[in-house]
């Protein structure tokens, strides 16, 4: 099992299913391998528009992962379906995380499962990208669509700015390494302004519900 580690985001809220989470193997990962023409950006239709005469939330490229480097490959392995089941058992088999996965989901009123992963395993997959945020990049207050069960947000690179969950006013570590691990819910209301003149890098994953019931 790839390494993940969680802890708590704020001890302030108590029911707010948000974590920090700490990855060991990005913190020692060499960005500069990130091929630089490999960088698609957002939502953009024609390749003829200027990277200035896009929306805000356009201001974020999406890195192609089709024969990268073995070692960036290798985040696509840590945030795979496999580990991320197996770190989602460890979070939620602790008695406060529970909680906050049953006041949501209630998904084990009948004692039918051992551990999360087992409800969890048919019925997720998970969506890993790496993306750039450049000067200007914002997306305004929102919620993931339902679909999502949660999202990993990691940084690549010490980042000069997280996403910040409005609910609590408290925004995620800046650190390479640390991120935050959150479940979708209108508790966990979030928004992202970059307005400096650098680029955010991320790992970005999100888990996605294949089927509802």
């Amino acid at each position: 099992m790839q390494h993940i580690e969680f802890s708590p985001l704020t001890t302030t809220q108590k029911f707010f299913p948000v974590w920090r989470v700490d990855v060991p193997y990005i913190k020692q990962l060499d960005t500069t391998l990130l091929d630089e023409s490999k960088w698609i950006v957002d939502d953009i239709k024609s390749h003829q528009v200027k990277y200035t005469d896009t929306q805000p939330e356009q201001k974020r490229f999406w890195y192609e992962s089709r024969n990268c480097d073995p070692a960036i490959k290798k985040l696509y392995e840590i945030f795979g379906e496999k580990n991320i089941l197996q770190h989602l058992d460890k979070l939620f088999l602790n008695d406060e995380n529970y909680i906050l996965i049953d006041k949501l989901y209630q998904y084990n009123r009948h004692n039918d499962y051992a551990r999360p992963s087992e409800w969890l395993v048919d019925k997720i997959e998970c969506e890993h990208s790496i993306a750039k945020d450049i000067q200007g990049m914002t997306i305004n207050d929102h919620v993931d669509t339902r679909i999502y069960f949660g999202t990993f947000v990691v940084n690549l690179i010490d980042n000069t700015s997280s996403t910040v969950f409005v609910n609590a006013n408290c925004p995620g570590p800046l650190e390479k390494g640390t991120g935050v691990f959150f479940l979708n819910d209108i508790s966990t209301l979030h928004r992202i302004d970059h307005l400096e003149n650098n680029n955010r890098l991320i790992s970005y994953t999100q888990i996605r519900f294949k089927v509802l019931d």
